[in-house]
């Protein structure tokens, strides 16, 4: 179905949401089910992408079309590609220089509004059974609380090193209404541009090196994403934040001009339950948390 010029669709699949012979998106042919906080097996997300610069892992992204990775603004400190690379597909197989970084226009970096960004390779990718691109989701999707999500990135584990092998995590969504409530306490906004999950005793999610990185639910046999890793450390009563993809659809159609990425509507079962009460709850503050030191962080200078 094509809206205003921008392709949405709607499932059953297969599907393709581009003229052949481009692929379908959100395939994950290799992927065998999540089990939480496991290494990943080879090929389950063929979509994610490591950001490198000078070398170093720093931020996470996900390949959306054969030229262009969503990822995070905050991992930028500028929109110079000096330095930055992309990795994509089994044992990084495929390395791609970006040829411009855009961040959204209205990014704030004190509040994390906006945090999200675009980057356009300076060469079309190959895709195979390891590199391939997920579907968005679209303005008409819903993410209700409870629904289950997955979160993947080579981040922090409880150790100063980052895991050699892709890391995944299956968490809920926690609606909008609880998670503002909760970072109200530490002075932080939770605005409609985000979405939150996690596990409120902690302890399951993602840390530093997985901003920017994917939040993706699954509908049917395709892969929807949903968020865009932006802050939060897996603390007790603070569920991690993430940019919320489906609130820019028209922004990144805009910007990517041709070969627009999928977008596909995502319906959760049921009705949002969750209206936004915290009565009782009490996070204290620590050294990681967003009161005081954001742990998903830009790690570039």
């Amino acid at each position: 179905m094509v809206i205003s010029g921008i392709r949405k669709l709607l499932l059953p699949s297969p599907f393709s949401c581009s003229p052949l012979p481009l692929p379908v998106c959100g395939q994950a042919a290799l992927n065998t089910r999540i089990v939480g906080g496991q290494n990943t097996s080879v090929g389950s997300w063929p979509w994610q992408a490591s950001l490198y610069w000078n070398g170093f892992h720093m931020c996470e992204g996900s390949l959306i079309n054969s030229m262009w990775v969503l990822t995070a603004a905050h991992c930028f400190s500028s929109t110079n590609t000096t330095g930055w690379s992309v990795h994509l597909g089994q044992q990084n197989q495929e390395n791609v220089n970006p040829s411009h970084i855009i961040l959204h226009p209205l990014y704030n970096s004190q509040t994390h509004d906006n945090d999200i960004a675009l980057l356009k390779l300076n060469a079309a990718v190959n895709f195979t059974n390891y590199i391939q691109p997920i579907c968005l989701a679209d303005n008409g999707s819903t993410f209700y609380s409870g629904t289950e999500t997955w979160v993947t990135g080579w981040g922090d584990v409880i150790s100063p090193r980052s895991p050699v092998t892709l890391q995944e995590v299956q968490t809920p969504v926690v609606g909008n209404g609880i998670c503002s409530c909760l970072y109200e306490m530490v002075n932080i906004t939770i605005t409609d541009n985000m979405i939150c999950a996690g596990l409120l005793q902690g302890g399951k999610g993602s840390c530093q090196g997985d901003s920017g990185g994917p939040l993706v639910a699954q509908q049917g046999s395709v892969w929807i994403q949903a968020g865009v890793a932006s802050f939060g450390c897996v603390e007790t009563n603070y569920p991690e934040v993430f940019t919320r993809v489906s609130y820019y659809e028209d922004w990144i159609n805009f910007t990517i001009a041709t070969d627009q990425p999928c977008l596909v509507t995502f319906l959760s079962n049921g009705t949002e339950s969750n209206n936004g009460t915290c009565t009782g709850v009490t996070p204290t503050p620590t050294s990681s948390t967003p009161g005081h030191t954001l742990c998903w962080k830009r790690l570039a200078p």
